[in-house]
């Protein structure tokens, strides 16, 4: 049989003088992604491929953050590389599908 549980128990209180602010306005925004070590070790797996043809997959419910999440992380992985050539594509009129 499971033990019943005392309704005080069921709700855990925080002394608000141990918080670091008064409010969430106060607080500075998460820099890391928190509880995703192994999806920010496929990222960097990923990045470090360097090959044609080899794409990064990112799966999640809608409405989790992983967009921001992952965006966040390359941009902050951009900054440590050098700037990449720009491309200039021209349209090949006699062969679409065959840019120059």
């Amino acid at each position: 049989m499971v033990p019943e549980v005392a309704v005080e128990r069921l709700r855990k209180a925080c002394d608000p003088a141990t918080l670091p602010c008064r409010d969430s306005s106060e607080m500075k925004p998460l820099e890391a992604i928190i509880g995703q070590e192994r999806a920010v070790r496929s990222l960097r797996f990923g990045l470090g491929i360097r090959d044609p043809g080899f794409h990064i997959y990112v799966a999640g419910a809608p409405g989790t953050g992983r967009t921001t999440a992952v965006r966040r992380f390359l941009t902050e992985e951009a900054r440590n590389q050098p700037v990449p050539q720009d491309l200039c594509y021209v349209h090949n009129f006699q062969d679409p599908s065959r840019p120059r």
